[in-house]
């Protein structure tokens, strides 16, 4: 059976590709702007990030401030709540209960938005960027097993994982009717740094403890898109954190407010 979060990222990544083919093959040349008008331009947008939303888990609210410096120039930062989706278990592990799950996330961007290839100023046509992004979540649930008499009662199974990214990414933002904004990143490559540590706690021997973390953790990389690169190779410590270096890949669809 097709995993339903996996489903969600080819079909998020999909609408931002087709939509970036279609809009990106109108070419416009404009006049080139110096300077922003004096009064009466609306600088600022407002926008609710809906990627993690989709993705991940409906708590998931992140929202975005863009701020306009010059004609082809902006920062934006963001903020939100950010936590991992449902997790789904084997039929030999059950899920008990979820004692914990929360997190957040925090990025900023620089934007270039290109003089030649829009036909308004910024905030609105393709831009470059570089940006930066933290993302922490930590979860803990009781699980409980059948195949095993040895182990009695419930385990203790918790995690904390932070992920660091810095990039650049090639975007595109519609203004519409002046007010309405739509932001696409769709291309955003990065080098980033993985930070994870997992636990199981309870009756459970050491040789077990290693054979049921295992377990645990695959079904994590299952469930949760890129969650295998906070291991390298796919390799689980039992030493508690890992940190790890990788490529990392980011993808946004915004929808926002000017003003």
């Amino acid at each position: 059976m097709p995993n339903p979060t996996i489903m969600k990222k080819k079909n998020l990544l999909s609408i931002i590709f087709i939509s970036s083919l279609f809009f990106s093959s109108f070419y416009t040349y404009s006049q080139e702007f110096t300077e922003l008008p004096d009064s009466g331009y609306k600088r600022n947008v407002i926008k609710w990030n809906l990627t993690p939303f989709l993705l991940f888990s409906k708590k998931n609210i992140n929202l975005s401030y863009e701020r306009v410096l010059s004609p082809y120039r902006s920062f934006s930062v963001n903020l939100g709540y950010f936590e991992l989706p449902k997790i789904s278990l084997l039929d030999t592990i059950r899920l008990e209960r979820v004692t914990k799950k929360n997190g957040f996330n925090v990025a900023g961007d620089y934007r270039f938005y290109f003089k030649h290839r829009n036909r308004r100023m910024s905030p609105d046509g393709l831009y470059l960027s570089v940006y930066s992004s933290f993302y922490h979540s930590n979860f803990n649930m009781e699980v409980s097993t059948d195949d095993n008499p040895n182990i009695q009662g419930a385990l203790d199974f918790g995690g904390t994982f932070n992920i660091l990214n810095l990039g650049g990414a090639l975007g595109y933002q519609f203004v519409i009717k002046e007010r309405l904004t739509i932001d696409m990143i769709f291309i955003g490559p990065s080098i980033s740094m993985y930070n994870k540590k997992l636990s199981l706690e309870g009756n459970i021997s050491s040789e077990e403890y290693e054979e049921y973390l295992q377990v645990l953790y695959d079904v994590l990389v299952e469930m949760v898109p890129g969650f295998d690169k906070l291991t390298q190779k796919g390799f689980l410590s039992a030493s508690g954190t890992n940190v790890s270096m990788g490529l990392g890949f980011r993808y946004v669809l915004q929808i926002g407010f000017r003003f």
